[in-house]
């Protein structure tokens, strides 16, 4: 078992029409932006210094309901690919470490400590003591090494080892610290560790259950715990009152699956719902709500579609550029998703290339060109294709409208110039077949790569060929680099250097050194032209007006209840 199964995570991750974020909103009843970062309170249960369960006036009680486009075939966070369960289970869940709100710090969670520096490689956590599973046991670092060396097994098919595959190993030194022995310097060790790739689950229950049970009946030690999932219904979590940071205001936490967004937001517009996504086309209609609030969060994704350069015409590069030249960027942007998407530049969103200071605005310049169907036509004719081809472009039949209206308006412009072309929709299951084999022309593409760049140019555009244990059988090469490294377009030696920065990058603990070598990486993939890159998410939330002191970010795993705050619902 290799790792080149993260690809079947890339479009899973962005299917929902939550996106993975749509648990996050806002205090204050007023449209607001991402552009603050809340101050911790005296203490996070009522925002004012007081016990909320021992006030005159409690806040605790009541039923937070949430929705969600698609259920979720396991709550295991080992075995779970779906962004939208993937964020959900943090309130199951903990990890070893969390993000502040304002994406700034790594702070530690179950963690007591900052880890300890034995050499470059090894690292010493110290867990906080008394801290205990639903089922009554406590954590101890023998959970802790058994979750990690679980999902590094091989033998368990998890898809999140990839994401973790830095690791060597992980041990128990004594009840309460854990040794991590990593096999290099890994500049995003503790990110990782706060993400739900690095959940802690009991290993006794865990051992006993065995994943597809646990999946279905999962135990944590996050504030809430697990009561019943009814399928396609939902999902509905209880208040755990043993929680080590402080017991969640709300008693129970209802995730219902309600497909449409539009029937989202009639439900939380006549209150049947406290919090949803909002559909572009209801934007305004949210903001003139009265008792409910919106927000808008810039989302860490990356979306567009992609060609697959194994197959004529799309292995040379004038034919892809040509691609570039027939679709106008920003009035694909304006039809798929309107003022709730941002640009990519770089395959990465533009918040990541301010925060990392790259330098988008001559990549913009140089690797997005203005439309000009007759210079499409022109490199066309160089390449030897002046007369034009047919080719299809493949989409699962799950794929959101934004998706869907991106291949429509490529098929559009390839039919402009002479070009048949075909959007064609296939079952789930067979568009990822079809990714790991290789079996497209053009086909639509997803994913959320997170805060650092690494987050992106890893996993979509490293040589799986050269990961541990080298492809799995069935699988061509990393479709997301539009399997340029089996193309002889670039010599091997000139691929290969650019894989070995890749995954060099992450190995550095110097951002200035890592920042530079991203921008090689960012020009010499734009230089390829393996995508047209459209946009990154801008999701609108809105929720109703009783629910108070939230504190949303586009960081924060655990809006209801974290270090800095704990949402309650009023009378209002």
């Amino acid at each position: 078992m290799t790792d080149d199964n993260f690809n079947r995570r890339k479009f899973l991750s962005m299917t929902g029409a939550t996106g993975g974020i749509a648990f996050l909103a806002g205090c204050g009843g007023q449209n607001t932006a991402d552009d603050g970062t809340p101050e911790p309170s005296p203490n996070p249960g009522t925002g004012d210094g007081t016990d909320s369960t021992e006030s005159p006036n409690s806040r605790v009680g009541g039923t937070f309901v949430g929705a969600t486009s698609e259920d979720a075939p396991t709550l295991d966070p080992r075995m779970n690919e779906l962004a939208w369960a993937n964020s959900f289970l943090h309130y199951v869940f903990d990890t070893l470490m969390t993000v502040s709100p304002d994406g700034g710090e790594i702070v530690p969670h179950l963690a007591e400590s900052e880890p300890t520096e034995v050499d470059e490689t090894t690292f010493d956590f110290k867990l906080r003591e008394g801290v205990m599973f639903h089922n009554g046991t406590e954590l101890t670092a023998e959970d802790v090494a058994y979750s990690f060396n679980w999902v590094l097994n091989p033998d368990n098919a998890s898809p999140n080892r990839a994401a973790v595959s830095f690791i060597d190993s992980v041990e128990a030194t004594d009840t309460y610290t854990v040794r991590f022995n990593l096999k290099y310097p890994y500049a995003l060790f503790k990110l990782t560790l706060a993400g739900m790739n690095a959940a802690i689950v009991p290993q006794g229950a865990a051992e006993e259950m065995g994943p597809e049970e646990f999946g279905n009946n999962p135990i944590g030690t996050g504030p809430f715990q697990f009561a019943e999932h009814e399928s396609a219904s939902h999902v509905l979590l209880e208040r755990y009152t043993d929680y080590f940071l402080e017991a969640p205001n709300i008693e129970e936490y209802r995730m219902r699956i309600v497909p449409e967004p539009q029937v989202q937001f009639v439900e939380l517009a006549t209150g049947e719902l406290h919090e949803a996504s909002v559909p572009k086309n209801l934007i305004q209609k949210a903001r003139d709500e009265s008792n409910i609030t919106t927000k808008t969060i810039s989302q860490l994704d990356y979306n567009g579609l992609m060609f697959n350069a194994m197959r004529e015409p799309f292995n040379n590069r004038k034919v892809r550029e040509a691609m570039q030249y027939l679709v106008d960027y920003d009035d694909m942007l304006q039809t798929t998703k309107g003022e709730l998407g941002s640009r990519s530049y770089g395959f990465m969103p533009k918040s990541v290339n301010e925060g990392w200071d790259l330098p988008w605005e001559e990549w913009d310049d140089q690797y997005y060109p203005e439309r000009d169907p007759e210079r499409a036509q022109e490199l066309l004719e160089e390449a030897g294709y002046g007369d034009g081809f047919d080719k299809t472009i493949h989409m699962s039949s799950l794929a959101s409208a934004q998706f869907k209206n991106m291949a429509v308006m490529l098929q559009n412009e390839l039919n402009n110039i002479g070009i048949d072309s075909e959007v064609q929709e296939v079952t789930i299951g067979q568009w990822l077949n079809d990714l790991d084999t290789g079996e497209f022309d053009v086909t639509i593409y997803g994913w959320a790569g997170g805060q650092d760049p690494d987050g992106f140019f890893y996993y979509l555009f490293r040589d799986l060929r050269n990961d541990e244990g080298g492809l799995s059988e069935g699988i061509a090469g990393n479709a997301s680099a539009s399997f340029l490294y089996q193309n002889d377009e670039v010599s091997d030696s000139r691929m290969q250097e650019v894989d070995e920065k890749i995954r060099r990058a992450r190995r550095i603990q110097d951002r200035e050194e890592r920042r530079e070598l991203y921008i090689d990486l960012a020009e010499f993939w734009q230089g390829q032209y393996p995508h047209i890159p459209v946009y990154s998410e801008q999701s609108m939330l809105a929720w109703r007006n009783s629910v108070e002191n939230y504190e949303p970010t586009a960081f924060l795993e655990q809006p209801l209840i974290n270090q800095w705050n704990n949402a309650y619902l009023s009378d209002g």
